[in-house]
């Protein structure tokens, strides 16, 4: 009798043990999804391996592409210097060579989606903002299809998207600018805008998840 108690209450305390964890789980990932910014280690892992996957399937048009930026922008008849239109209080300035713009002071460059064929993401646990800076001869036309690294921007790995109709946007310094909206199940939505510099050939696809106000601001510290 006395070992059958025993056993009982072992099991009684494994089935509780076995609740907390998982309680905890669900706070956590509760946690994270008010977080749009954050990313848990695992996830961050999952992101850097897709990314490494998706550049050895597309590294033949990624080396086309990145030998076309370096030929487009190379022929520019000036060296590139822009900076933001301004740079609020409690936000820092980010500078691709051809656009630049201004994010909270606490994000900071992630390495999970930033590589060195134009990618490039500056996030925090408030949001983020990420862009893929590439070249063209031609300006952009409405309802174009994103770089693929819109997938994976703010994933764990590629996610499917839609984004909705294009509005015709004003970019300081851009010759074509337009505005889209992103959308995922589940609720996401992020801004997107893709802009063209003339002089340059210079082309910004920026991608943007935050609240309102900080989106605003980016928004309005964007220059080309």
């Amino acid at each position: 009798m006395i070992e059958a108690q025993m056993v009982e209450r072992q099991q009684t305390l494994e089935r509780q043990q076995a609740l907390e964890r998982q309680q905890a789980l669900e706070r956590r990932q509760a946690l994270e999804r008010q977080q749009p910014g954050a990313l848990s280690p695992v996830d961050a892992e999952t992101a850097r391996r897709n990314r490494r996957w998706m550049a050895l399937v597309l590294a033949p048009a990624l080396v086309i592409g990145a030998i076309a930026l370096v030929t487009t922008l190379a022929a520019s008849s000036q060296a590139p210097s822009v900076r933001p239109i301004g740079v609020p209080a409690g936000y820092h300035a980010v500078n691709d060579g051809y656009f630049a713009y201004a994010v909270p002071s606490s994000w900071s460059q992630s390495s999970a989606y930033t590589d060195d064929v134009g990618d490039l993401d500056t996030s925090g646990q408030s949001g983020w903002a990420a862009e893929h800076l590439g070249a063209r001869a031609t300006p952009p036309a409405p309802g174009e299809t994103p770089p693929t690294s819109f997938a994976a921007f703010g994933e764990p790995q590629p996610a499917p998207y839609h984004l909705g109709p294009a509005t015709p946007s004003q970019v300081k310094g851009a010759a074509v600018a337009f505005h889209y909206t992103m959308t995922r199940p589940g609720g996401f939505e992020a801004t997107a805008i893709d802009a063209w510099q003339a002089r340059s050939g210079a082309e910004i696809w920026l991608l943007i998840r935050a609240d309102p106000a900080t989106t605003a601001s980016i928004l309005a510290s964007l220059q080309a």
